[in-house]
């Protein structure tokens, strides 16, 4: 496998060979890369694995129509549909094994507390100790319980983080997944870091639905879904560039920042570093191409090159000055 120490970057104590991590909710929880003729270039070109959101029981999810389509995105209304955390971890966390990347799981709970529940049942049963890292999901838009609502609060998220971090203590790198559905996007990211979060990642999707115009009512049952795609991308990056700018955890690169949102090339993942991201994560466009990972990975490495630099010194370097080399 190709290894470019150029392309090399670290969240906290993961380390990372790239800066690509796939995006939950789009990367399953399961062998990904099974049936996949891409699949060696896919994790060749990876950073780390992030998986779909698990919940402490099983859940059906939203019932169809669950995917429309949109100018320059995609509408999703899933529900966070998995099996539980139990079978999570004894079938599906077992066939990530042979990745020999980082495993981070997106957790998403109903309740304030069940979080921190969640996420000590998950590594007390990882008797192999396979999970590198957690996100916690504050900011789902497409469940009736949670989710987004607990994103919005800035009280709930610091509450939801402590919890964790409690409950994990320093087994693991604990990263907040922020909702783009807010006014100020420091607000709960500020909250997440006095609860102790080691990472953030922004943004999820956008709150968004759509009708159909045959039947006169809207697609989803649930009416509203969470949009993706290149359409978010620059709301992606304002976000990623205003905490960069004006919280100095992540200024200094104390807590770093995972930027994700409508990454479709290269181009689209140096504007997120530049802005202020360590890592980004695709996934909306690995729906459309499933070369996307290898095609990203091979432009930034040409442009880290051409430039005689890497990925830990462009981060943040959009903001008009040098910034500290991690």
């Amino acid at each position: 496998m190709d290894r470019d120490p150029r392309l090399a970057v670290s969240i906290k104590r993961l380390r990372m060979r790239t800066p690509l991590m796939t995006a939950s909710g789009t990367s399953g929880s399961r062998d990904e890369m099974e049936g996949l003729r891409e699949g060696a270039r896919v994790l060749d070109a990876l950073g780390a694995f992030v998986t779909k959101g698990v919940t402490l029981d099983p859940r059906p999810g939203n019932p169809p129509t669950r995917v429309v389509e949109t100018p320059s995105g995609l509408l999703n209304s899933i529900g966070l549909q998995n099996s539980g955390a139990a079978a999570f971890v004894h079938k599906e966390l077992p066939r990530v094994l042979r990745y020999e990347l980082p495993i981070i799981v997106n957790i998403s709970a109903d309740s304030v507390g069940q979080f921190g529940e969640l996420a000590a049942c998950l590594l007390e049963n990882d008797v192999n100790h396979t999970i590198a890292g957690i996100e916690i999901n504050v900011s789902c838009p497409n469940i009736k319980e949670g989710g987004v609502a607990f994103g919005i609060e800035p009280r709930l998220v610091e509450r939801i983080v402590k919890g964790v971090k409690k409950r994990v203590h320093d087994r693991v790198v604990v990263i907040t997944k922020l909702t783009p559905n807010v006014t100020d996007i420091t607000q709960p990211a500020n909250a997440a870091i006095a609860g102790g979060t080691d990472a953030l990642s922004m943004i999820n999707t956008l709150r968004g639905m759509a009708i159909d115009i045959e039947h006169k009512k809207p697609f989803f049952k649930n009416v509203h879904g969470g949009l993706s795609g290149p359409a978010i991308r620059p709301v992606g990056v304002f976000m990623v560039y205003e905490c960069f700018g004006k919280i100095p955890e992540c200024r200094d690169q104390r807590i770093p920042i995972i930027g994700i949102g409508g990454i479709a090339a290269w181009q689209d993942a140096l504007e997120y570093i530049m802005a202020g991201a360590t890592a980004v994560g695709i996934g909306t466009s690995w729906f459309v191409n499933t070369q996307v990972f290898s095609e990203v990975k091979k432009g930034l490495a040409k442009y880290l090159k051409a430039h005689e630099t890497r990925v830990a010194e462009l981060v943040g370097i959009g903001h008009g000055r040098g910034t500290p080399a991690v």
